[in-house]
């Protein structure tokens, strides 16, 4: 539960193989617009990225769906859909959080 009309701080960490994360993405509208976050001063391959997103909240209560993409400096991006023919233990799509606004 966020403030509405307020600035959010929103964190994470990224991390792809054999390349560096470049760019990470974040949507407040469930993906249909995306605003590009800050990442963190380290940057190596096979390490976690760190990032941050300053998230102008919206003005009236409600709801939004926030997700986060990261994309390596092979051009490679997270999907948006979860690969069936994946194992549970490499799920790489974007995942959806759900964020109450009042």
């Amino acid at each position: 539960v966020v403030e509405a009309g307020m600035t959010y701080k929103v964190q994470g960490a990224a991390w792809t193989s054999e390349a560096e994360i470049v760019k990470v993405e974040l949507s407040a509208d469930g993906g249909k617009s995306w605003s590009e976050a800050s990442l963190g001063k380290e940057k190596a391959r096979n390490c976690w990225q760190l990032w941050e997103w300053n998230w102008p909240t919206p003005s009236q209560p409600g709801r939004c769906i926030l997700l986060a993409r990261a994309t390596d400096s092979r051009g490679r991006t997270q999907p948006m859909e979860r690969d069936l023919d994946r194992g549970s233990y490499e799920i790489n799509h974007c995942l959806p959080i759900e964020v109450e606004i009042r």
